[in-house]
């Protein structure tokens, strides 16, 4: 491949890692394609029946949904100078049918003249820990009742769906969901049968949008889907009003009658910060709810 001259100094020493380090290493250009790997990284993509690497990006080799996030964050390490340490993340092995979980580490690569021409990433497997490091890792970015995304995971999504969006000039959506009635499941039925109502509302939230979408919990019975990368600002007033159905058919109206008022806020129609953007959704939702 063409333009890559400026990775040839020192290639003993560079192959000599790349043959012998324990980790999975790859060089990456400005385009996010691969452009180097290590011997242990080849081995795994061996595993997997894949045998032309070079040029390829990770959308190419894991599929969308992976490789879309982690595009995301080479962008932002190339594009700000600024290195991603220690990333969690996990991928569904396809050889083993289970996830794999791995910390990973994005450093930029910069040229004599200080241009950031490419990416150093650093990705080892941590499965063994996944029962502590990761279980701390989970908790404090996961909602411990629904085991969706918390507020702290929501707000980092929303800053990745603004960066790609700038990048892109495409549009994204939040829906903040409020649950009319919902005290009323506790109080009647008690706090038991309103912690199973809350999961049922997560798990019907989660099966009705894209897997690409953000679903969070982010106090009592209160909901924000992140809808990323819509095509138009009609759509996520469809989705709201098909989630608000599905919500309000479950219900034992002699007993429960609970409904959803939904409040939509897009980017960049509704601003610009992730902060904003939650402030109008919830504005909406108030403004639905108390009409």
């Amino acid at each position: 491949m063409e333009g890559y001259s400026h990775f040839c100094k020192d290639e003993w020493v560079l192959k000599a890692l790349l043959d012998n380090i324990g980790d999975s290493v790859y060089i990456k250009d400005r385009e996010c394609r691969l452009w180097r790997i290590s011997k242990k990284m080849a081995g795994y993509f061996a595993e997997n029946g894949i045998t032309d690497i070079y040029g390829k990006t990770d959308m190419d080799l894991f599929g969308e949904a992976f490789g879309k996030k982690t595009m995301v964050d080479d962008q932002q390490v190339m594009e700000t100078g600024q290195p991603k340490l220690s990333l969690i993340e996990n991928h569904v092995d396809s050889t083993r049918s289970e996830n794999n979980w791995t910390s990973t580490t994005k450093l930029p690569i910069y040229n004599d003249d200080g241009e950031v021409i490419g990416l150093l990433g650093i990705t080892r497997e941590i499965n063994e820990l996944k029962n502590s490091e990761i279980g701390f890792q989970w908790l404090a970015t996961h909602d411990s009742l629904t085991s969706l995304a918390n507020r702290f995971m929501l707000s980092d999504r929303i800053e990745q769906s603004i960066f790609h969006a700038r990048r892109n000039k495409s549009l994204f959506a939040l829906l903040f969901i409020d649950l009319n009635g919902f005290k009323s499941v506790n109080d009647k039925a008690g706090h038991a049968m309103g912690d199973l109502y809350l999961k049922k509302v997560a798990q019907a939230l989660t099966k009705n949008v894209r897997s690409s979408d953000t679903v969070a919990r982010i106090g009592g019975d209160e909901f924000v889907v992140l809808l990323d990368g819509i095509t138009n600002i009609d759509e996520p007033i469809k989705v709201a009003a098909k989630l608000s159905e599905i919500i309000k058919k479950w219900v034992d109206e002699e007993e429960h009658s609970v409904t959803a008022a939904i409040g939509v806020s897009t980017y960049p129609a509704d601003g610009e910060e992730a902060e904003l953007l939650l402030k109008v959704a919830d504005h909406a939702m108030y403004k639905t709810k108390y009409k």
